[in-house]
C-alpha cells in the first residue's frame, strides 16, 4: 500500500524532530557550536534525505547517487545527524561530535560516509556543486545535485559568480536552496546587508525560483518533488524559515549561532522538542 500524503508529513516531520533533538545532543558532546543554522534546516534536511534523494547508505559511493553539498558548513551538527538517521554512520558518533580524532567536527568533512565536500570556508559550495552537476552532464548521469546555502553566505560574490555559470550552462539538474532564516553571526540580515529582493535576485541571473515555508513539510516535498521547475535552467529554493528553530530561547537571534551547550542548556532544548 502506497504511503498517504498525511503518513508521509507525520513521518517526515518525526524525522525533522528527531534530527533537532540529535543536533542538540551533538553540540552538548562537544560543548557547543552552531544550534541556530543547524535547527532552521533540518525540516528540509529530512525531506531531503528521507524523501527525495536517491541514496544508498551501505554504498555512500554509488555512481548514480543524488549529491547534497552543505555549502554553510557550520550546520554540520544537522549534516551528521541526518547522515547517522540515514544510516551512513553510526549513530553513537552524535556523542563523539567535536571531540578528540573524531570525524564529526563543526565543519563537513569528506572522510564521513555521505559527505561530498569538506566546506566551511563560506561562498564556496555553489560553485562546487555547479561542477558535480556538469560532472553529470558529462558523464551521461542522471543524478540531481542539491546544495544549501546560509543567507549571509550570499555575501560572498564567488556564489554570484557561480549563479552567473550554472544558468549559462543550463544545468537544470543543479538546484540551490537557501535556508533563509535573516539572521548572520552577528546580526539581522538586514542590518549586515541586505538581501532582498532576494527572488528577484536569482532571477536575474537566469534562475527559476520558487519561495516557500522552509518548516511546512508538505510544502517542501511538493517543490523537490516538482524539481526541475523549469527546462534547461537551474532551480533556487527561497526557503524562510527560523533560526533556532523548535527551541523557544534559540529561536530568531543570532546569540544561538553559536554558544556554549551544556546538560542544562540540552535539557530544557530536549524538553521543548518533546518526544519523537
Amino acid at each position: 500500500m502506497s504511503e498517504t500524503k498525511e503518513a508521509r508529513r507525520i513521518r517526515l516531520e518525526t524525522e525533522a524532530r528527531k534530527l533537532r533533538r540529535n543536533v542538540w545532543r551533538a553540540l552538548r558532546a562537544g560543548g557547543g557550536g552552531h544550534a541556530g543554522g543547524s535547527s532552521s534546516a533540518a525540516d528540509i534536511l529530512a525531506v531531503l534525505y528521507f524523501h527525495r534523494m536517491r541514496l544508498r547508505p551501505t554504498e555512500p559511493e554509488w555512481p548514480d547517487r543524488d549529491r547534497f553539498v552543505l555549502s554553510k558548513g557550520h550546520a554540520n551538527a544537522a549534516l551528521g545527524a541526518v547522515l547517522a538517521q540515514a544510516g551512513f554512520i553510526d549513530d553513537a558518533l552524535i556523542d563523539r561530535f567535536y571531540q578528540f580524532e573524531s570525524p564529526f567536527g563543526m565543519h563537513p568533512d569528506i572522510k564521513v560516509p555521505g559527505v561530498e565536500m569538506c566546506t566551511g570556508a563560506l561562498g564556496h559550495g555553489l560553485a562546487i556543486a555547479m561542477g558535480m552537476a556538469m560532472g553529470a552532464r558529462i558523464q551521461k548521469k542522471g543524478f540531481h545535485t542539491f546544495v544549501m546555502l546560509g543567507d549571509a553566505e550570499l555575501h560572498e560574490g564567488s556564489n554570484w559568480e557561480a549563479a552567473m555559470a550554472a544558468a549559462h550552462y543550463k544545468l537544470d539538474n543543479l538546484t540551490a536552496i537557501v535556508d533563509y532564516n535573516k539572521i548572520g553571526q552577528s546580526g539581522p540580515i538586514s542590518e549586515l546587508i541586505e538581501l532582498d529582493p532576494l527572488a528577484d535576485k536569482w532571477r536575474a541571473f537566469g534562475w527559476e525560483v520558487r519561495e516557500i515555508d522552509g518548516h511546512d513539510i508538505g510544502e517542501v516535498v511538493d517543490t523537490l518533488d516538482a524539481l526541475p521547475v523549469g527546462k534547461d535552467r537551474p532551480s533556487a529554493i527561497v526557503a524562510h524559515t527560523v533560526k533556532g528553530k523548535g527551541v523557544s530561547f534559540a529561536e530568531n537571534t543570532y546569540r544561538w549561532h553559536s554558544n556554549n551547550v551544556d546538560d542544562d542548556v540540552h535539557a530544557k532544548a530536549i524538553s521543548e522538542l518533546g518526544d519523537t
